[in-house]
């Protein structure tokens, strides 16, 4: 019987995968065992306390038909691209770089051969731009090409290589006005009810996970993080006093300081006792089977959750929620921005909603410092809003965002103003005696 200590986890398990290619297995039942044995590594590399190894990108594969100086310098751009992100992240950065900008420029070779970087013209782009609305792309997506496209070019140039200028010119297609996709209130609360109902489940590592994902859950949805914000949390970024957190090389390697409301602060409490060791004796505060959450981890979470509740949700709507949340409790845009960690303030705008409750509200408000600079001299007051004015007001926020005793207190004025009117317009009753 062989020792797990004595098995390699990258020769050994090679072999064993050599083996299988050479089995008349199904592509389903290959691609299980592959799994398994990924998952036997990494057991492999805890049980040991061995140091993963990096993942290799297959570079033949993305630049093996390009002509030499393009694969070159496509290689050198990608690896410095990548060195804006995270260590965790910059796999995934070489990939989704490489991806991108070896398909456009292989096709453009293919068309006419690539002899330096000032044969990618426009006319190039135009033919490559017909080919993908062919296909059926969208403009979205295609744009995240051309603006990969002229980076690269951008970067060439630094470099002192000739590109062609009018490239760089060239303008995105225009896209559709995407309205925010923040999650609707009421799904907000199932999704929580579930998430609750695991935190007490009878199976302690259902259990777990519950109270692990009501911790990162909030923190998306009160807090405003990111995915990755959430899986590289550190213990030491939290600083429990002050109830903030330090977010440390985010998106763009920006660093900024996100407060924590008293639910999401006892939430990541309640979860420290469930958390376990890190394999690698890291201090991140979210970790799955003695390793941080995968890339994956919150959005398959969520899809579970989703499953049980009727609602389909993505981590990155969480954020859009915080936003819409925060703006329409009449947090000022500029303390969003901050709280989110962008760049600007359009950016900010575009992912909240404002609420018709919102707009009602500020519009009185507002509409009240108007009449007062245009009273006429003299007039030493205003004139009270009329009640359908204060009723107006008052029915537009039973479409915000309203916990229970706002709503019970909103409810309890509309009762009291409809009294009101309806006492005035009864005539008194005198002279009865």
């Amino acid at each position: 019987m062989t020792a797990y200590w004595t098995i390699d986890p990258e020769a050994d398990l090679q072999t064993v995968r050599e083996h299988l290619g050479t089995r008349p297995l199904h592509a389903v039942t290959l691609r299980l065992y592959s799994n398994g044995l990924d998952k036997l590594a990494q057991f492999l590399y805890f049980k040991c306390h061995k140091p993963k190894r990096e993942l290799a990108v297959n570079w033949d594969y993305y630049l093996g038909t390009l002509p030499d100086w393009l694969a070159t310098d496509l290689l050198v751009y990608v690896k410095q691209v990548s060195r804006r992100y995270r260590p965790d992240d910059q796999h995934q950065a070489r990939l989704t770089t490489v991806g991108q900008l070896s398909s456009l420029l292989r096709w453009m070779h293919a068309q006419s051969p690539l002899r330096s970087a000032t044969d990618i013209t426009p006319q190039r782009w135009f033919e490559f731009l017909e080919h993908e609305l062919a296909r059926g792309l969208k403009a979205v997506t295609i744009n995240h090409g051309l603006s990969r496209l002229q980076a690269f070019l951008r970067f060439l140039s630094d470099e002192g290589r000739p590109v062609c200028p009018r490239m760089l010119l060239v303008e995105p297609l225009a896209e559709e006005r995407r309205l925010p996709k923040d999650v609707p209130v009421e799904y907000l609360r199932r999704l929580w009810q579930v998430i609750e109902q695991e935190t007490t489940a009878t199976h302690a590592t259902h259990r777990r996970l519950g109270i692990m994902d009501r911790a990162w859950f909030l923190l998306m949805v009160h807090s405003g993080l990111r995915t990755g914000e959430v899986r590289h949390l550190k213990l030491g970024d939290i600083e429990w006093t002050q109830r903030r957190v330090r977010i440390e090389q985010s998106k763009g390697l920006k660093d900024r300081l996100v407060y924590l409301s008293a639910a999401a602060l006892e939430a990541v409490q309640a979860y420290l006792p469930w958390r376990g060791a890190t394999a690698s004796g890291t201090d991140h505060v979210f970790i799955v089977k003695h390793e941080p959450l995968g890339p994956r981890y919150c959005q398959i979470r969520l899809r579970k959750y989703g499953l049980q509740t009727g609602v389909k949700v993505t981590p990155h709507q969480l954020r859009h929620s915080c936003a819409t949340l925060l703006l329409n409790a009449g947090a000022p845009v500029l303390s969003v921005k901050m709280i989110l960690g962008h760049k600007h303030v359009d950016t900010t705008l575009g992912y909240a909603r404002l609420y018709d409750g919102t707009v009602a509200a500020d519009y009185f408000r507002a509409m009240g410092q108007v009449e007062q600079r245009l009273a006429l001299k003299g007039e030493t007051h205003l004139l009270p809003p009329s009640r359908g004015e204060l009723l107006a007001l008052v029915d537009s926020l039973h479409s915000g965002t309203l916990n229970e005793k706002q709503a019970e207190a909103v409810q309890a004025l509309r009762v009291g103003l409809l009294a009101w009117a309806e006492q005035e317009s009864t005539p008194p009753m005198t002279g009865i005696r």
